[in-house]
């Protein structure tokens, strides 16, 4: 993602309905409100709606420069119009004005409602507590054969250096194909550890045969340290996700470089050594670069996003990826979406029938550098 606005003075606002936090004596229950909003906004991102200061700067004609011309878009409104955006960029524009509000809706939490990383909640239904929600339901699409279905698109002759930026590439697509037809790809999960479903997708890709990189952020690792050690119990590779999912591209070196320390004395102090970084929302500077390589970690994007955040059905998340896959892909999913999980086993089916062989990381690295 290119950083497509100049902004000053920003204020951000998510108008949501529907999401559902516990409060108990007029203090809402932070971990369950995160959820809650953290799934609303995952599932229902078309109802954002931002507020920007007159002195903010969007330029269409900017954004159109920077998105390729197949991207998905969003119509967004904000008080200077209506602009178009994919969604790499809708992610940047929501977390740079997240920086920018972090302070003052920390204090203000009190009097207006739940503050999130992602805006203001300024509707929201009150529980009796954290465990009177019955659980999510998990709706069950149509059934679909994976194997059957083709990729549309054609073998990119290079990586963009937005897959790998701390990378030197020698090495494209089609050289990840193997003498057998068959071609190399990995497996990546963002956000985790959940302390119920990194377990669940555990189990799915140990019954599959696929080892998998899962980029964890420091806190949950915190939170959940029994499934973030499983993780590697189990074989898979472990990569840095930053403390909280923070934008670092809106932060300062030194509140970079703090990110990285704290984060990463949670990871150690599980034994966990992560060799990748992969920046919040696919963000990153040279100076973010620079920390995690001083770290021994080189920074990997995806080139295969299942956007899994906003497509409602496993069906859906499915055909997005297997219909845009290609040699040497990094494919993209969340483990915080009961649908990914749900898609999750037709995915391999489904790229398995198309020719992929999963490989760890440091081997793609090591395939897409030497």
């Amino acid at each position: 993602m290119r950083l497509i606005l100049a902004a000053s003075g920003i204020f951000l606002s998510l108008l949501v309905t529907g999401c559902t936090a516990s409060v108990e004596g007029g203090v809402t229950d932070p971990e369950a409100a995160e959820q809650a909003v953290a799934e609303l906004f995952a599932d229902n991102g078309e109802r954002v709606l931002m507020q920007a200061s007159a002195e903010d700067i969007l330029d269409q004609q900017a954004l159109d420069s920077t998105a390729s011309p197949d991207e998905q878009k969003f119509i967004i409104q904000t008080e200077q119009g209506i602009f178009s955006m994919t969604q790499a960029q809708l992610n940047q524009y929501l977390a740079i004005r997240r920086a920018e509000e972090a302070q003052k809706a920390q204090a203000s939490a009190n009097q207006s409602g739940l503050i999130s990383p992602y805006g203001r909640v300024v509707s929201r239904t009150v529980l009796a507590s954290p465990t009177a929600a019955a659980p999510r339901a998990v709706v069950k699409a149509a059934a679909i054969d994976p194997t059957t279905i083709k990729s549309t698109k054609s073998v990119p002759g290079a990586f963009d250096q937005y897959v790998g930026p701390s990378l030197s590439f020698t090495k494209g697509p089609s050289d990840m194909k193997n003498a057998d037809g068959s071609h190399a790809c990995v497996m990546t999960f963002d956000d985790g550890p959940h302390h119920d479903r990194d377990a669940r997708i555990y189990d799915i890709l140990d019954a599959k045969g696929v080892k998998a990189v899962f980029f964890f952020l420091g806190q949950k690792v915190q939170a959940n340290p029994n499934t973030a050690k499983e993780a590697k119990a189990r074989g898979h590779e472990i990569g840095y996700h930053s403390w909280d999912h923070k934008n670092l591209r809106a932060e300062s070196l030194a509140t970079v470089q703090a990110d990285f320390k704290k984060g990463l004395a949670a990871f150690n102090a599980l034994g966990l050594q992560p060799k990748v970084f992969r920046p919040p929302f696919g963000n990153y500077n040279s100076g973010i670069i620079a920390t995690a390589q001083n770290y021994g970690m080189a920074v990997v994007n995806w080139s295969n996003d299942s956007l899994d955040w906003k497509i409602k059905t496993a069906a859906g998340i499915t055909s997005r990826v297997l219909e845009q896959s290609a040699p040497g892909d990094i494919v993209l999913l969340h483990s915080i979406h009961e649908r990914s999980i749900e898609a999750l086993p037709d995915i391999i089916d489904g790229l398995k029938a198309q020719g992929c062989r999963f490989i760890s990381m440091q081997s793609w690295i090591a395939r897409a550098t030497s």
